[in-house]
């Protein structure tokens, strides 16, 4: 998780090197953005690849070495040939392949440790492990925006290349037994393993829920534009625009700390309810910025940025940590990591939904590199459709799920998922909710 963030330092040089180098308008460098996050919807396959076919005998080891060279050899690409959206999108793509495949295979023992434990506890756990994100996030925002003071964008991208060396030496320290077992047996069973995972996947008690997180994700976003306004409109510069990361990583932290100290026993729903409701009367508040009433009101755009930055990262983290608790609570027992994984799978794919959908209404508004006169319309359109996943709060279980009497308690002791022995597949989450538009 801490690679996932301080990954994140390429993340402004990216932005500049295609708005200044490729010269690509507000909603094109949005659908770059979100496609390339689309190895992120692959979890479940990476798992199952992981499982069914070891190499050398080993089914974790290795997957993590491929990671770490392949991510590398992305960045790598990326700072001497890339001359192309196309080509730009493509190494883009595989370096976030590689930390995927990295971040399935780490995080086994997340579900594997919250299974038959209350929700306060597996709440906890998904504390730390953000928590760790956060941390990694707030040394690339440091970064970040500094070191486009004294190196190119094609600079910051080799340097990025050498971090996801860590998985090779990850993958020679972490202890691994070799796999002893009849790899082809193990094969055979994936189709089964399949069936198995759509069935439970299709009970109302999980499905629903899925149909929520997905909603709740798949909003339109406003999405790169607001690097346009930053640094065309208020003409922020590289190392501010790092600062209001840092702000937002560091109050990420913060978010994640209060959610464990005061709502990891709160039941789901209301949680839910408020904090959308909080989040999107505070991102109507950015229309104060893009119509530069706080510079009437005496209020400096880099003050009110600032704050806005975190503010906004401490209620997206309420927001964002009660669909990791409550997807690593619907998962049945037996298949724990693909389960989770799947609905992460589904979180991430409702993401590049939303940023899609971003992408048309920015189109439709003609809001272009050049022509930001209906940015207003795109954040207030965009701010108020984050309400409407709340019809349909009635989705989301008013029990624990997870405790004796939940739902997918429930469908875990009605029995059939045995046969998937899944206690290693690998969960986690790349989703982010951002206060930042950077």
């Amino acid at each position: 998780m801490f690679l996932e963030g301080i990954n994140g330092m390429s993340g402004l040089a990216v932005n500049y090197f295609y708005k200044d180098g490729l010269k690509v308008d507000p909603a094109t460098l949005s659908t770059i953005g979100s496609l390339t996050t689309l190895p992120w919807t692959c979890k479940p396959l990476y798992g199952f690849m992981s499982d069914g076919y070891p190499i050398m005998g080993y089914r974790r080891k290795p997957y993590l070495f491929l990671a770490g060279v392949v991510g590398s050899i992305s960045w790598v690409l990326m700072s001497l040939y890339v001359n192309s959206i196309f080509s730009g999108a493509a190494c883009m793509l595989f370096g976030s392949a590689a930390i995927a495949v990295a971040n399935v295979i780490a995080e086994a023992m997340i579900v594997e440790r919250s299974r038959g434990e209350t929700q306060e506890y597996a709440s906890r756990l998904q504390s730390i492990i953000w928590g760790a994100q956060a941390v990694g996030s707030i040394v690339a925002a440091w970064f970040g925006g500094y070191l486009l003071k004294f190196m190119t964008d094609r600079q910051v991208f080799l340097l990025v290349s050498t971090f996801p060396l860590s998985l090779i030496a990850i993958a020679y320290i972490v202890p691994e037994a070799k796999f002893v077992g009849d790899a082809n047996s193990e094969r055979a069973q994936m189709g089964q393993k399949l069936r198995d995972l759509w069935a439970a996947f299709r009970r109302p008690e999980i499905f629903r829920p899925c149909l929520f997180i997905f909603m709740l994700n798949a909003t339109p976003a406003t999405g790169a534009t607001w690097f346009y306004f930053y640094t065309d409109v208020l003409k922020f510069s590289s190392t501010f625009l790092g600062t209001i990361g840092l702000v937002g990583s560091c109050c990420t932290l913060l978010g994640v700390f209060l959610f464990d100290a005061t709502l990891k026993s709160t039941a789901f729903r209301p949680i839910f309810l408020w904090s959308t409701l909080v989040s999107a009367a505070l991102g109507l508040s950015q229309l104060i910025l893009v119509f530069r009433l706080n510079e009437q009101w005496g209020i400096p755009s880099e003050l009110f940025c600032l704050g806005e930055s975190a503010v906004l990262s401490i209620v997206g983290w309420i927001t964002t940590m009660p669909i990791l608790v409550l997807a690593a609570r619907l998962c049945p027992e037996g298949m724990e990591g693909t389960m989770y994984a799947l609905i992460m799978s589904i979180n991430n794919l409702g993401g590049i939904v939303g940023t899609q959908v971003g992408a048309v209404v920015t189109t439709a508004l003609g809001v272009t590199e050049t022509n930001l006169d209906n940015f207003w319309l795109l954040v207030l359109v965009c701010n108020l459709s984050t309400l409407l996943p709340l019809l349909f709060l009635g989705l989301i279980p008013e029990v624990d799920p997870g405790i004796a009497g939940g739902p997918a308690h429930g469908a875990a002791a009605a029995g059939g998922y045995q046969a998937v022995d899944t206690a290693a597949l690998e969960g986690g989450e790349r989703h982010r909710v951002e206060s930042g538009r950077v």
